[in-house]
C-alpha cells in the first residue's frame, strides 16, 4: 500500500464548457475560477485553485519530473476525434485553477497539457502533481444533472455532496486524493479518465445515484460496476457494495431494485466495459458506484440527509481499507446480469467544448 506524507486538496477542478460525454447536450458556460479555497464541505460554482497540503505548511511552487522532448508531442486522437487515453504523466494545477494532464516539460518552466477540452496547449506556471493513492469522480455536473427526484434533488449534486465527504474521510485516514470536480460543471468522460491514467491511483471510483426502476423491492437496490477483465476491480466493487448495503439496509423505507441488484458488470457490443468511466481509465482499477435509486421518492428523501451522506463516504472508506489490507472477497457478486442494452454511454467526445483561460 501507498502511502504520502501530504494530502492534495483540490479547489481548482476542470470546468469547461464541454460538449457531450455521454449524450449530446448543449454546452455550459465557463466559470472562471476565484481564488478562495473552497471548504471541502460545501458546493461551490466556481473553482479556486488547489493546494498541497503538508501537517504544518502550504506549498504552491511548480515541481515536475517530465523530460523535455526535442519535439513536444502532439495528442492521437481516435477514429472519432477523441484523445486515446494513457497519453499524459503527472497533472499541472494551472495557475487559473484547472486540472491538466501534463503531456510533457517544456523549455523555460513551460508544460505541453491535454486541456478540459481534449486539446493541447503549452502554459507556464502552475504546480505538478504525480501521483494520488485516490482518484474520486462525482459524476455528472453543469448542464448534464444525471437523474433528479421528484422533491428536486439533482443528481449531481448528489454525488458532489457524497464525494465531498468521501474525499474528507479518505484524508483524514491519511491517503491522497484528487476529485474530478468539485464544483457544479460538465467534465468530458474522456478527461476524467486522463486524470486517473495520468495520477496512476491505487483505484478510480465514480460516485453515482440511480434512477428508472419503481420494483418494490424489501432491501436496497444498490449497483457496484466493476470492469470486465479486473479481478481487483471486482473485489473492491464487491467490498463497497457489502458496507453499503450494510449502511443503506438497516433503514426500513419502501425501496426499489432491479432483479440483479448487486456487484455485476455491463459489456458493450465488443464484450468490452459499457460504461466510459470503466473502459477509459483502465488499467486503473475503477468502480462505478450507483448507492441508491434518486427516482424513489422514499430513498430520495433518505440520501438526502448530509447523516446518511456521511455513512455512505464512511462505508467506501471501510471497503477500501478492507481491500488494501486483507484478502476478503466482496459480496453480491452476479455473474448473469439482466441485458440493459446498448444505448449510448461513455463516448467521452469533446465536441460543442469551450476550455477555459488556463493562463
Amino acid at each position: 500500500m501507498r502511502t504520502f506524507a501530504c494530502v492534495v486538496a483540490l479547489g481548482g477542478l476542470l470546468a469547461a464548457a464541454c460538449g457531450p460525454s455521454s449524450v449530446d447536450v448543449a454546452p455550459t458556460e465557463v466559470t472562471t475560477p476565484t481564488t478562495e479555497p473552497v471548504l471541502p464541505s460545501t458546493t461551490s460554482t466556481s473553482a479556486p485553485p488547489a493546494t498541497t497540503t503538508t501537517s504544518n505548511t502550504t506549498s504552491t511552487t511548480t515541481s515536475s519530473t517530465t523530460t523535455i522532448p526535442d519535439v513536444p508531442p502532439e495528442l492521437v486522437l481516435d477514429e472519432g476525434g477523441v484523445p486515446v487515453n494513457g497519453q499524459t504523466d503527472g497533472v499541472l494545477i494551472t495557475e487559473t485553477g484547472w486540472i491538466t494532464p501534463v503531456l510533457s516539460g517544456l523549455a523555460g518552466g513551460r508544460h505541453r497539457v491535454w486541456t478540459p477540452c481534449g486539446r493541447t496547449q503549452d502554459i507556464a506556471g502552475g504546480r505538478f502533481v504525480g501521483s494520488v493513492d485516490f482518484v474520486l469522480d462525482p459524476g455528472h455536473g453543469g448542464s448534464e444533472p444525471g437523474a433528479v427526484g421528484r422533491g428536486g434533488l439533482r443528481e449531481a449534486d448528489l454525488n458532489l455532496d457524497v464525494t465531498l465527504k468521501l474525499s474528507d474521510a479518505l484524508i483524514d485516514a491519511g491517503y491522497s486524493v484528487m476529485m474530478t470536480r468539485q464544483t457544479d460543471v460538465r467534465v468530458p468522460i474522456v478527461t476524467r479518465a486522463e486524470i486517473a491514467q495520468a495520477l496512476d491511483p491505487i483505484a478510480f471510483i465514480s460516485v453515482h445515484f440511480n434512477a428508472g426502476t419503481d420494483a418494490a423491492s424489501t432491501t436496497p437496490g444498490t449497483e457496484m460496476y466493476h470492469q470486465i477483465d479486473s479481478p481487483d476491480s471486482k473485489r473492491l466493487a464487491g467490498l463497497v457494495y457489502e458496507e453499503a448495503l450494510g449502511v443503506l439496509d438497516q433503514f426500513d423505507i419502501g425501496w426499489v431494485a432491479l432483479g440483479d441488484a448487486g456487484t455485476l458488470f455491463r459489456p458493450n457490443r465488443a464484450g468490452g466495459d459499457y460504461y466510459g468511466v470503466l473502459r477509459r481509465p483502465a488499467p486503473v482499477v475503477s468502480v462505478l458506484a450507483e448507492f441508491a435509486y434518486l427516482s424513489n421518492p422514499a430513498e430520495e428523501q433518505l440520501v438526502s440527509d448530509p447523516a446518511v451522506q456521511q455513512m455512505l463516504a464512511d462505508a467506501t472508506v471501510t471497503a477500501i481499507e478492507r481491500f488494501l489490507t486483507t484478502d476478503d472477497p466482496g459480496s453480491g457478486f452476479i455473474d448473469d446480469p439482466i441485458f440493459r442494452g446498448y444505448g449510448p454511454s461513455g463516448a467521452g467526445r469533446t465536441t460543442n467544448c469551450t476550455d477555459p483561460p488556463l493562463e
